[in-house]
């Protein structure tokens, strides 16, 4: 299969870490990316299924991973102000060029990395105010409240791992979208 996107950039945020590392390769497992603080097969709801959960009940990771996309990171640093907003700054784990709409692909999407590894998205990563402030530390500014409006549909994806594998630096990535 042709490469929907190739992987631009790999970050892991340990706990204890201010600010999330540049790697060259993630060994992914069933629980995510070992290193990162959203590993973990389980989690704890938050405001994102206040809907469904009450606050603090385990429930499936399905956060374990975050993606967004280097068309779409232009897209905020321009709604900011800024010339720039680098892989990473934003505690993404995966950054994709060459996928654009990232952040609209539907629920249930399977991207298939040209090591076998699979991911299988849970949905759009909502912009907060603890990104906008990692861009304020990293940038000096604009003011952490300004990114959840300026990030607003651009901000990509999370995931979780379906079949466990290496990525790296230059991969490439097929999208297989749910089946109507």
């Amino acid at each position: 299969m042709t490469p929907t996107g190739t992987v631009l950039a790999l970050h892991v945020w340990p706990d204890g870490a201010d600010a999330p590392e540049p790697r060259n390769r993630l060994d992914l497992t069933f629980e995510g990316a070992p290193e990162d603080r959203h590993a973990g097969l389980t989690m704890l709801s938050d405001t994102r299924t206040k809907t469904v959960y009450p606050r603090g009940t385990t429930i499936r990771n399905h956060r374990q991973l975050s993606l967004v996309s280097a068309e779409e990171l232009a897209l905020i640093a321009a709604n900011l102000g800024l010339d720039v907003l680098a892989p990473g700054v934003i505690a993404d784990n995966i950054c994709l060029t060459g996928a654009a709409d990232l952040t609209s692909l539907p629920r249930m999407t399977r991207l298939e990395f040209s090591s076998g590894a699979v991911l299988m998205t849970g949905g759009v990563n909502t912009p907060c105010t603890i990104a906008g402030g990692m861009v304020e530390r990293a940038y000096g500014g604009p003011p952490r409240a300004k990114f959840p409006k300026a990030a607003w549909n651009l901000r990509g994806i999370t995931a979780w791992v379906d079949r466990p594998g290496a990525i790296a630096v230059g991969d490439g990535v097929v999208m297989h979208r749910p089946h109507p």
